[in-house]
């Protein structure tokens, strides 16, 4: 089946695999920043609230609502990961999440360039 794939359906993949990637490389980058000065992160908290603030701003506008929220929900996990109790659970749980929107994103981007070699 060497089916032309419509361009609608191209620019989901591609967004969807850019989108993927970019937030398993931000949510591994936000895990590092969290774990940087030992049991209670500073650099991390700094970084967490910063990133849920700049979600929360996103999600003022209608359009971008879903964008917003999860940015403001990876802003909140990395203050969640910088705290000395809870932080190693939480770590774990960016490096899984940070991981699987990596493969997520990959497998996005190869049916992209499947269907992109396809139209021709």
């Amino acid at each position: 089946m060497n089916d032309i794939v419509p361009r609608k359906e191209m620019v989901k993949l591609g967004l969807m695999g850019i989108g993927g990637v970019g937030g398993g490389l931000g949510l591994l980058l936000l895990k590092g920043i969290a774990s940087i000065g030992g049991s209670l992160s500073i650099p991390g908290l700094i970084a967490g609230v910063l990133v849920t603030t700049v979600g929360m701003v996103v999600a003022s506008s209608k359009e971008d609502r879903r964008a917003g929220m999860v940015t403001a929900g990876a802003g909140a996990i990395t203050v969640v990961a910088s705290l000395p109790l809870i932080g190693a659970l939480a770590g774990w749980l960016m490096s899984l999440a940070g991981i699987g929107l990596l493969a997520g994103g990959a497998y996005s981007l190869y049916k992209f360039w499947k269907g992109l070699k396809s139209r021709g």
